[in-house]
């Protein structure tokens, strides 16, 4: 199992709406490939890690990088050992809105979220860098 965790920003014209179309779209194409991961989106910032076969890995993310709706791309860590974390989802995904939230109603919802997910009782050297960058993008 190959995994992939990279960080980008959203140009300013991608709106929610077109979000939550290229989601739909994402599930569709991911469940067709056997790709599993989370999506994670706050400020403009996107984070997201990507499960699934290294080639199906590495053909998603060359169309990801080629992607105008966001830039400044950046692969925070990769595995070719690992564990599905997110094995029963084609795309988990949260939107934690622009600025609204207080820290303990984000954390609520980081738990809530992520405990439906294998990332706390599967091994993974994923895990730690994953959700240090989602306590970096909703915290700064």
């Amino acid at each position: 199992m190959h995994s992939l965790v990279y960080r980008s920003v959203a140009s300013d014209s991608f709106n929610v709406s077109e979000i939550y179309k290229m989601l739909s779209d994402a599930r569709n194409y991911n469940a067709t490939h056997d790709i599993t991961g989370c999506l994670l989106y706050h400020n403009h910032q996107f984070l997201q890690l990507l499960e699934g076969n290294e080639n199906e890995v590495a053909k998603l993310f060359d169309r990801i990088k080629k992607d105008s709706r966001h830039h400044d791309i950046v692969t925070l860590i990769e595995d070719r050992d690992s564990e599905r974390i997110f094995g029963e989802w084609s795309m988990a995904f949260h939107d934690y809105g622009q600025n609204g939230s207080s820290s303990y109603i984000k954390l609520k919802q980081i738990d809530d979220f992520f405990e439906k997910a294998d990332a706390f009782t599967k091994p993974s050297k994923l895990a730690i860098p994953f959700f240090a960058n989602v306590r970096e993008i909703l915290f700064g």
